[in-house]
């Protein structure tokens, strides 16, 4: 093996998994994706060629690197037809179920490649209800999974993760299976997990940076009363308060400080970073000023006064379901979609980011202002650091945030794997 272990990533949307691996000390040599709004953005952030065409399409012989250099063959399937969301999206189409959903089995092409490639490991990552779902024929796809990963000489264990549990600021329940053919047993992810619910008051204060450039501690009831406290890493019973809303975005400027409608894009940072996470999203590239660079992504789209008007009325964390809405002001179809109006509780994780973000926000409305996030606060909330640059229009980008798997996490999941699989 090389210095440096050597992944690919299939289905790689943006790149948050090749973050994340490359974090971990990954050298991520290629990506793929059928989606053609990838292909900037992942061109902007990655050294690694990226490949744009439908994976049923292509073979490992088309890499652009020798099958027997991969260590890691990493990658998430499209998830639509195996969450509650996309079962009830294809559920409202005619003739249309899940099963007989074409992505429903792109997890065999990601099989295909490992079986063709035979790396040492496998990670494949998606939604929680993962588990559950069932094909036309097969009783479990994780069970038809495990099979044919034993056929290839694999050994697999499928975790459930929470996000927040590895410092994202959300809750994110995904799915996970690490496969290897090393005769060694698959690491003990949730024993490596560095974030925990806070037990006490306290850890909802904030403990500000003490460097010379950041705010000093005032009683003014303003971002200490929102922000958590950071504790030292140690054994588990020391592990950090779960990173919150506030501490990941409150240091953003306002989007719309004269009260425009749409609202403007702002484009330069006003504050310091206050919180141990903001200076890490603005410097975890090692950025030595962050004065310097120039604040990307962070637009969100227009409201109208309705939608203003609604949001001002929601309290801290609060969120209506739509049934509890009138037919009136509905945005969308309440047969299909149990979305809510929720106002993101600054003292608390992210409810889970999802694609959905790019058709509205309304699920996601700031905790202090009256407008949906942007793109680069869900970013941030998904663990991409500022200088990550998405590089679509507006809309996609909130689609290709949504869809990524948080770089934090998959960085947990890299070392997890570098450290205890591909350490000899």
């Amino acid at each position: 093996m090389a210095e440096a272990p050597i992944a690919i990533d299939l289905f790689c949307g943006a790149g948050g998994l090749s973050t994340g691996l490359e974090w971990a000390g990954f050298d991520v040599v290629w990506a793929v994706d059928s989606d053609s709004d990838v292909e900037a953005t992942y061109e902007a952030n990655h050294t690694a060629p990226v490949t744009i065409a439908d994976i049923g399409d292509l073979t490992a012989s088309e890499m652009p690197i020798t099958m027997d250099d991969i260590d890691l063959v990493a990658g998430g399937p499209p998830c639509p037809t195996f969450s509650k969301i996309g079962r009830s999206k294809i559920g409202s189409l005619d003739r249309q179920t899940p099963a007989n959903d074409a992505r429903h089995y792109l997890f065999e092409d990601f099989l295909r490649f490992v079986n063709t490639i035979q790396p040492e490991v496998f990670l494949m990552e998606n939604v929680a209800d993962f588990q559950s779902t069932a094909g036309i024929e097969r009783e479990s796809i994780i069970e038809e999974i495990k099979r044919q990963s034993a056929d290839a000489g694999y050994q697999t264990t499928v975790y459930e993760l929470d996000a927040a549990d590895f410092g994202v600021p959300q809750h994110r329940e995904r799915c996970f299976i690490i496969g290897n053919q090393l005769d060694e047993p698959n690491p003990d992810l949730e024993a490596r997990a560095t974030h925990r619910a806070p037990v006490r008051d306290t850890e909802t204060k904030l403990n500000i940076r003490r460097q010379p450039d950041a705010f000093t501690q005032s009683a003014q009831a303003t971002m200490n009363k929102y922000l958590p406290e950071e504790t030292t890493v140690g054994a588990p019973g020391d592990r950090k308060p779960w990173v919150t809303v506030g501490d990941a975005i409150l240091d953003l400027p306002p989007v719309s400080p004269d009260g425009t409608t749409p609202p403007k894009t702002a484009d330069s940072y006003r504050l310091p970073p206050i919180t141990p996470y903001q200076e890490w999203a603005r410097n975890r590239d090692n950025v030595e000023d962050w004065t310097t660079v120039q604040l990307a992504n962070h637009t969100c789209r227009g409201h109208n006064m309705l939608d203003l008007s609604i949001y001002k009325l929601l309290g801290e964390g609060a969120g209506w379901d739509i049934s509890d809405i009138s037919q009136d002001l509905h945005p969308y179809r309440d047969d299909v979609f149990t979305d809510k109006y929720k106002k993101q509780h600054p003292r608390k994780p992210a409810s889970t980011i999802i694609a959905h973000l790019e058709k509205d926000g309304h699920m996601f409305i700031h905790p202090r202002e009256a407008r949906s996030l942007t793109v680069r606060e869900a970013a941030r909330l998904q663990s991409f650091p500022d200088t990550f640059k998405f590089k679509a229009s507006m809309v996609n980008n909130f689609r290709l945030v949504g869809n990524a798997v948080p770089p934090k996490l998959a960085e947990s999941l890299g070392e997890a794997i570098r450290d205890i699989l591909l350490a000899s």
